[in-house]
């Protein structure tokens, strides 16, 4: 099964809502709300950032938010929520890195060993070292952007799995 990393911005009102239990999230339609897909790379990315699979030091592990205390109840895998600040703190943090810093961050061989998904040993060799860094890159250019916009709305973020 392939899991999936979505983000969608709102109102941060909204988010802080959802964060405290008030309103159900699953009680909301997503597909109002702008979003952004990043396909099978979200671990990968955290793990790039933060140098471990969940609970990365924020500004950074808000990039990519995979903390125990954010846990919201969604879906198979719960969702986690960012408000404005933490949107623009991870923005800034963003902004700092560029390719050549990312490509100082990652060693494949160790996120194949760290079995970081959707890396499988056995699957993958060194020869997929370039193109999976592209393919995170790419994403990770496409969360800047969201970020970017949802900062400049002054809105917070839901990220989830599926």
């Amino acid at each position: 099964m392939a899991m999936r990393g979505y983000y969608f911005a709102m109102d941060d009102n909204l988010v802080r809502q959802i964060a405290a239990g008030d309103i159900a999230l699953k009680s909301l339609k997503i597909d109002d709300y702008p979003g952004l897909g990043i396909d099978r790379s979200w671990e990968a990315i955290h793990y790039l950032l933060c140098g471990d699979i969940a609970d990365g030091e924020p500004p950074l592990g808000y990039v990519v938010p995979l903390t125990s205390d954010k846990g919201i109840d969604f879906g198979s895998f719960g969702a986690f929520s960012l408000r404005a600040e933490q949107v623009a703190e991870a923005l800034q943090a963003m902004f700092e890195l560029d390719e050549a810093q990312l490509r100082l961050r990652y060693d494949f061989s160790v996120m194949v060993k760290d079995e970081v998904y959707p890396l499988e040993p056995g699957t993958v060799s060194d020869e997929d070292a370039d193109e999976f860094f592209a393919y995170m890159l790419q994403n990770f250019n496409d969360i800047r952007r969201f970020y970017s916009h949802t900062a400049a709305e002054g809105k917070g973020l839901i990220f989830y799995i599926f």
